[in-house]
């Protein structure tokens, strides 16, 4: 009895710190006090397991590593905001209000736009049920567990009640800077961190991580009597959970202009990240009646703050080769601070921006942070003195030398070496996924964990896993293979004998893979799984393919003469030369008993159609990532369409797609998608 008494004592004791430190940024006790306390309750609750309850902030972090977030509908759409850039647009803003409402004056709040990652959190009287990101608004990834994590998410309101509220996942600045010290490879900005580390599967990971959280409104509550949206947010602040102080009810337009300059100047000292600030009716009554179109609500808008900008020298041009192989410019400046943050690089895009913009080394540059996103350099400033010659982009990839691959009106460059250490990782990981080898369990975290370990190092490395012989360094012991390969795999996280052995399988068993999926695997340019089944079908063998002309591969209907050209271009790449050589002497030919490259019927087919304009993808990049996860590309939606992917300023299809139930893919969506693979549902 003592020791129940004692563990509801540290449970009241630890949310009400909680609250004091998130809710009101003013604890009253040193974090080892309150380290202390979280000590005690732990200790207790091991000794008492019969009274631990999930509401108790003992259980932020229990859940287990995932395999994949489950998606959760919304049963109310999480649409994005219409963003102004001007006060004449706020303006434009309450006139279309008023006339849809018939009234003379408007009562709206005001709030800041947190630059994070949108969730949604669910209780069930009064108790943490659920959290889902955003998603394509329609649906979300269920990540529940990584946001028990977070310390200023309460496990249990303050009363029992059902409620669905909204909000946005952030990392304060100085958290940002102090975790990317940690890490080999930084985020770019708190955002990043965020939504990175909010996708991470393992929650143990997650709670590492300093995140916080802002409410800013309602999701679905049926039966909420408050008339209004700042009396709700006194409310939800009531229940215990953390609303952003800088809040206000303006009366008429007018005043909300004045607000948002106030914002504006608050930038420099919040300690975290905004980008804007959130316009909203302030009636629920009028909200209900003002409603949303397919994409935004009617009620509220957000306001962007113009760009931060600084000037700085330019001191070098870097060329940094992605995981896919692009080639980007980047800026090496003059350390200079905007925004709160330390700017020493910013993006160059591609070679065409340097050009036009007229680029050199040594200029005195304006850089901002347009969105307060990516730092990008908008001009050049006159030179007292003369400037430097113009920068050349690079023939060869600065990491292996091989040649650099533009295609014809496409924006960006790519190393063509298939060997290239920059881009191995992902060609190990785009080898080895659904529509090409179809290695399971050689995902993304299996891939950069055995390269780092060194147990692969390339893509014939692979298969020396399941040889016999010192080349292959591992297996045999409690499975039967390679010597040493079991007890070194079994040694690191996340693995056993069951989960050894079943790769090696899946390694195996990829042995038989045919003629079309060894010729996808390889990742030419231009040439995804529909290209490689008509090669493998016309050709017949690998090394048909591989010898095959310029003149030859032209007599094929799917083939013009850039593809034709690309072809020729990847396989007289000696890097190519020796990868095919030693899968070959691996047996690895497509020759596999899998069976003879039959083509997809279009009924086995993902069916993509693409509205708007996708930030950084031409049409037809996002084309050729389509082609390439076998899918492929239709010009209106139909009921055969899988699903619509949905760029900025979208058009009529998109009205039709929702008419019909078609499944929507924001940009950022169709980004992460095009990561891991696509099925015939467009999943």
């Amino acid at each position: 009895m003592k020791g129940e008494l004692r563990i509801d004592e540290l449970r009241g004791l630890i949310r009400y710190h909680d609250d004091k430190y998130y809710g009101n940024a003013s604890p009253e006790i040193s974090d080892y006090e309150y380290d202390q306390l979280m000590h005690e309750l732990l200790h207790l609750e091991d000794e008492h397991p019969e009274l631990i309850r999930e509401d108790s902030p003992s259980r932020r972090v229990g859940g287990q590593p995932l395999k994949e977030f489950a998606t959760i509908p919304h049963t109310i759409a999480m649409l994005s905001l219409d963003n102004t850039y001007s006060y004449d647009e706020l303006r434009d803003f309450d006139i279309r209000v008023k006339k849809l409402l018939g009234r003379e004056e408007i009562e709206y709040t005001v709030e800041l736009k947190i630059d994070g990652v949108s969730a949604s959190l669910i209780y069930h009287q009064g108790e943490f049920q659920q959290g889902v990101t955003r998603g394509n608004g329609m649906e979300g990834d269920d990540i529940t567990w990584n946001l028990r994590t977070i310390r200023s998410i309460p496990l249990q309101l303050n009363e029992s009640m059902d409620i669905e509220v909204r909000g946005e996942v952030y990392m304060p600045v100085k958290g940002f800077e102090a975790f990317n010290q940690t890490r080999d490879v930084p985020f770019a900005n708190p955002r990043n961190a965020a939504a990175g580390s909010l996708h991470m599967l393992d929650p143990k990971q997650v709670a590492k991580r300093p995140l916080s959280i802002f409410i800013h409104s309602l999701g679905n509550v049926p039966n909420w009597t408050i008339p209004t949206q700042e009396q709700s947010l006194c409310k939800l602040q009531g229940l215990g959970l953390v609303v952003n102080p800088y809040h206000r009810l303006c009366q008429g337009i007018d005043e909300v202009i004045t607000y948002c300059q106030e914002c504006e100047k608050l930038r420099p000292d919040l300690g975290y990240e905004i980008d804007g600030t959130v316009v909203k009716v302030n009636s629920l009554e009028f909200q209900k009646r003002l409603g949303v179109t397919s994409r935004s609500p009617r009620w509220a808008v957000a306001y962007k703050f113009t760009a931060q900008q600084a000037t700085t020298i330019l001191k070098d041009i870097i060329i940094q080769v992605g995981r896919t192989g692009a080639l980007t410019p980047v800026a090496i400046l003059e350390p200079v601070e905007l925004a709160g943050v330390k700017i020493s690089r910013a993006t160059l895009h591609n070679e065409d921006e340097i050009k036009r913009k007229d680029i050199r080394i040594n200029d005195r540059v304006v850089i901002e942070r347009s969105g307060d996103v990516i730092p990008k350099i908008v001009g050049v400033l006159p030179a007292a003195e003369g400037r430097n010659a113009p920068f050349i982009f690079p023939t060869t990839c600065p990491e292996c030398g091989a040649m650099v691959i533009r295609l014809e009106g496409e924006a960006r460059s790519f190393c063509s070496g298939v060997n290239c250490p920059a881009g191995r990782q992902r060609r190990i990981e785009y080898f080895a996924s659904k529509g090409c080898m179809n290695i399971e369990g050689m995902g993304t975290s299996v891939v950069k964990q055995l390269l780092e370990e060194g147990i692969i190092e390339d893509i014939p490395s692979i298969y020396t896993l399941r040889k016999n012989g010192d080349s292959a360094l591992f297996l045999e012991e409690k499975i039967g293979r390679c010597p040493h390969f079991s007890k070194r795999l079994c040694s690191l996280e996340g693995w056993g004998d069951k989960s050894v052995e079943n790769l090696l399988a899946s390694i195996e068993e990829s042995t038989t893979r045919s003629l079309n999926r060894l010729i996808n695997s390889l990742g030419i340019p231009q040439v995804g799984s529909k290209l490689s089944t008509v090669l493998a079908e016309h050709f017949g063998s690998m090394e048909n393919v591989s010898c095959a002309t310029q003149d030859e591969l032209l007599n094929i209907p799917d083939i013009g003469p850039k593809t034709a050209a690309n072809i020729v271009t990847f396989f007289s790449q000696e890097q190519t030369k020796s990868l095919l050589a030693s899968l070959k002497s691996l047996g690895i030919n497509g020759k596999g008993k899998e069976g003879a490259a039959v083509p997809r019927s279009r009924g086995d087919e993902a069916e993509f159609v693409l509205t708007g304009t996708l930030p950084n993808l031409s049409r037809a990049e996002a084309t050729e990532i389509i082609q390439r996860l076998g899918g492929r590309t239709a010009d209106n939606v139909s009921k055969k369409t899988s699903a619509l992917i949905v760029g900025d300023k979208p058009g009529s299809k998109l009205k039709k797609a929702q008419q019909l139930g078609i499944r929507i893919i924001l940009a950022e969506e169709f980004k992460e998608m095009a990561m891991v693979g696509i099925d015939k549902n467009g999943e």
